[in-house]
This record gives structure tokens, sequence and C-alpha cells, in this order.
């Protein structure tokens, strides 16, 4: 009888163990934080925060640098700045006492400040890659694609960078992205992807 009843608390202990999810490696997690912090990409950079952010073993801290990093690559590229604000909100959250707290708070009026002066511009007349960038700012990239598609007006060298980075330009067969006119070198043989998850 005792023999069973240690070999089921030990069957019990071990299933507890397997339910308690590991933390993240400390090393491991330093070196996705650099690569983010070093690629230049928003829209790639986006994917790959998605991606860790998804985790779950990352730590409140760890979470929280994550948070405050993409909040802050989001703020420098003037990319989604609501989903900014919610970062900035959520670390908050998690570490209230954090030094960041004060900077956090102080960029979340700048973002509201910047989202305000967006909507104001949207309701106005705007040419294409004037109101592609508010859109871009406001977090709504897929109707911002789909004007710039249906247009057949060839995006920005910026714009296009963007487009190609978020999954929305590919090479080979498809629609040209450039229609009309002289073709910039920067778009020679470029196509709008059929599918941006496959690109």
């Amino acid at each position: 009888m005792r023999t069973i009843l240690v070999g089921l608390s030990l069957v019990v202990s071990l299933g507890a163990c397997a339910t308690v999810p590991a933390t993240m490696d400390p090393v491991l997690f330093e070196t996705e934080k650099s690569r983010l912090e070093s690629n230049p990409s928003i829209a790639a950079s986006e994917t790959q925060f998605g991606e860790i952010l998804a985790r779950t073993d990352l730590t409140d801290d760890q979470r929280a640098d994550l948070l405050y990093l993409r909040a802050d690559k989001r703020w420098e590229a003037r990319f989604d700045l609501p989903g900014a604000i919610t970062d900035l909100d959520q670390v908050v959250l998690l570490r209230p006492d954090d030094a960041r707290v004060a900077s956090s708070e102080r960029r979340k009026v700048f973002a509201a400040t910047e989202i305000e002066n967006a909507q104001r511009r949207l309701a106005q007349l705007q040419n294409l890659p004037d109101w592609f960038d508010d859109k871009v700012l406001m977090g709504d990239l897929a109707p911002a694609v789909d004007r710039y598609r249906s247009s057949e007006i060839t995006p920005t060298d910026a714009h296009f960078y963007l487009l190609r980075e978020a999954g929305y330009v590919c090479d080979g067969e498809g629609v040209p992205v450039h229609q009309h006119g002289p073709e910039p070198d920067y778009v020679r043989g470029a196509v709008w992807c059929d599918d941006p998850s496959v690109s």
C-alpha cells in the first residue's frame, strides 16, 4: 500500500510540474529583444513582436519590456499609434512602479494628440500619399493598401518599402505595382501579392 501511495504522489507531482509553464530563458529573451531593437523595418518588427508576445512563458518584466519597445518603435515610425497607447497602458498595469511609467504617460499624451490631428486631416481632402500616412498612423494599414492598389498610383519609395516589408508586395507573376508612366527603379518587377500571409 505504501508503495502505491508513493507512486501516486510521484505521478501527481509530475503532472503538476508539467502544467506549470517554464519561464523564457533570459539569454534567449535578450537575444530576441536585441533582434527586435535592431530591425529597421516596423512592418517586419510587428510580425516578430506578435510572435514573441504570444508566448505564455514570458515573465511580467519581459512582457513589459517588449511592450515598451514595441510602443517606442511604433511612436518613432508613426505606425499604429492607438496600438502604441494600448502597449503603454499594459506596461503601466504590469509594472506600475517602473521608472518608465512617467515617460509612458507623457508619450500617451503626445500620441493622443497625433491621433487627433490625423483624424482631423482624414476628415478633409488629402492626396493619396498623405492619406496613406495618416491611415498607417491610425493602424489602418489594410484599407490603406487597398486604396493604393485600386488607385493604380505607384507608391512612393518609402511606402513601397513598408508595403514590401508588410507582405503586400512580391516578385514574380501578378498585378504590377506600377501601372502608368516611366517605371521607377525601386518598383521594377514588383507585383501585388494575392495573399500577403504567404509573400
